[in-house]
């Protein structure tokens, strides 16, 4: 399997299977847990340093971006910790690439599992666009049950986070966490690789005060500790966080819809 394609385990078979069920919410659901099961299984995934008051209050995910799959496994992991605690079917509020809504990642048939689902379509083209996906998700954490959870590849792309700078870090999860008056989780997954054992380590939260105007150090802290976070592998599994490979089109970093080396 090429490291930055999605699981195998999204074939067209499958998604067929999916399309017969698409417009049946409780089916849907069904086939949801299925797939994050799999997932996880398929994954070998384990976790580490995970905030022992997870399941009572609410984060913002902010981790790395190295595979396709990072983001379905994560949605697998929220699964696992928190059907338990929630009365709801548990919904991870996901920013994702537009791709994930116009038929070149997914099909546009499986629109209604992305909004099951909480994938929500991020313009990074334009500033307007990505102000207003904000809003729906501050909308969203203030209605309902808490706690809430977001997830956010805060590199916006898939890059090498020891290559990262600050000014090439998103704003969003910041936004949020000032905001909503909820933490910044920084989190450092390891390359994907499907039938192999794969980890993720969560890093010390972040927190930007209400007063914030300036997220560059905020920004920097997080890169910080996701490398923290990387260098971390050893001590709490045993070995060393995979080392990480781009193909040439990840080597460069794409920001504002320039090339960055």
């Amino acid at each position: 399997m090429h490291l930055f394609n999605a699981s195998s385990l999204f074939t067209e078979e499958n998604i067929k299977s999916v399309l017969e069920i698409v417009d049946d919410r409780e089916k849907l659901m069904e086939k949801g847990i299925e797939i994050k099961k799999l997932l996880l299984e398929m994954y070998h995934l384990k976790w580490y340093n995970l905030p022992e008051d997870f399941k009572q209050n609410s984060y913002i995910i902010a981790t790395n971006h190295l595979t396709d799959s990072d983001a379905p496994l994560i949605m697998s992991l929220y699964y696992e910790i928190m059907h338990t605690v929630l009365h709801d079917y548990p919904q991870l509020f996901v920013f994702a690439k537009e791709n994930c809504f116009n038929g070149v990642s997914i099909p546009k048939e499986l629109s209604p599992l992305l909004e099951l689902e909480k994938v929500m379509a991020v313009d990074r083209s334009s500033s307007f666009g990505a102000v207003e996906t904000l809003k729906k998700a501050k909308k969203w954490f203030n209605e309902g049950e808490k706690p809430k959870h977001f997830l956010i590849f805060a590199q916006g792309t898939i890059y090498d986070i020891n290559k990262e700078v600050p000014e090439d870090i998103e704003n969003g999860a910041f936004w949020l966490s000032k905001i909503l008056g909820i933490p910044v989780l920084p989190a450092f997954l390891e390359q994907l690789v499907e039938g192999e054992e794969n980890r993720i380590v969560f890093g010390e939260p972040i927190i930007v005060p209400g007063t914030c105007r300036d997220y560059e150090p905020y920004k920097k802290l997080w890169i910080e500790r996701v490398i923290d976070a990387e260098n971390s592998f050893e001590k709490l599994t045993g070995s060393k966080a995979r080392e990480t490979v781009l193909d040439e089109e990840h080597k460069v970093r794409k920001y504002h819809g320039q090339p960055r080396n």
